[in-house]
């Protein structure tokens, strides 16, 4: 049973990784904190199912043009609403992606309603046996499409001149333009690959949950995923969104199954009164 559980925990925590990769991603390189990254999963999610349920075309295809237009909507979004404001304070910021938030979703309401929709799933409805435990193949396909999606960002990063321009500017803004990168182009990029992640993590998760407008709350799983892994790291927001969901699964099995949905904000808690940088996050220190 134990073992069962955690396995389940894992596919849970990939979902949970991919938000706080999200989220990871536009901080460490505009410092801002997207809070309507929940939304974007769940547009992108809805998107995907017009494709395949209106627009007749077959799963993976559906999936891949969900991704081209959720990287192109994450280019309009950082164009129109985000860098008219980057100057401004962070909080302007914050306050901003929170009303992007309450707009995709009462607009999301709006276009498909606020029900709950059977979504399918681009793996097979099947079980396989590992050990004394048995798990779906779907969770076993949400595992490792997060493996492969963390690998081709680590790729893309290391090796491509995009990605490092990235993380010239992640390190800091000022030097990356003396060395003549587009700062600007950078956020782009950055909210488009955002963008493209919390895409692949809204077609994962509805399969589990329903679609529907209420799929962004997921984003306080992924706060909590990416101050336990260490806010702003990207190893970290994988290993916190793992631990958070196995944290989720097992502990009904030993407390209140109440105590799921208390979960999030116990881990969030108790991460910042014991080790407040997170398990693998970085004290930055600034000299005046």
């Amino acid at each position: 049973m134990l073992l069962q559980v955690i396995l389940s925990g894992l596919a849970t925590g990939s979902i949970y990784a991919l938000v706080a990769l999200g989220l990871a991603l536009i901080y460490n390189t505009t410092e801002h904190v997207n809070f309507a990254q929940g939304e974007m999963s769940m547009v992108s999610a809805f998107i995907g199912f017009t494709f395949f349920h209106s627009a007749g075309f077959s799963l993976p295809v559906a999936f891949l043009l969900t991704l081209a237009v959720s990287a192109v909507l994450g280019i309009i979004v950082e164009r129109l609403v985000i860098r008219p404001a980057m100057r401004a304070p962070h909080f302007n910021i914050f306050i901003i992606t929170l009303g992007l938030s309450i707009v995709m979703k009462s607009l999301a309401g709006f276009v498909w309603s606020h029900d709950d929709f059977p979504y399918p799933s681009i793996f097979p409805n099947e079980t396989i046996t590992v050990g004394n435990a048995t798990i779906d193949m779907i969770s076993i396909g949400n595992i490792g499409t997060t493996v492969i999606l963390m690998l081709m960002l680590f790729i893309f990063f290391k090796y491509t001149r995009y990605g490092t321009a990235m993380r010239a500017v992640s390190h800091s803004q000022n030097a990356a333009l003396l060395m003549g990168i587009s700062v600007k182009q950078s956020f782009s990029i950055t909210w488009a690959i955002s963008f493209l992640v919390a895409a692949v993590a809204g077609i994962l998760m509805a399969p589990v949950v329903f679609l529907s407008t209420h799929m962004g709350m997921v984003v306080i799983n992924g706060f909590a995923a990416a101050i336990l892994g260490g806010w702003g790291s990207i190893p970290g927001s994988i290993i916190g969104g793992m631990l958070l969901g196995i944290i989720d699964n097992v502990a009904p099995l030993y407390l209140p199954s109440q105590i799921k949905n208390v979960v999030p904000f116990m881990v969030i808690c108790i991460v910042l009164v014991i080790r407040p940088k997170g398990i693998m996050g970085i004290e930055r220190l600034t000299k005046v």
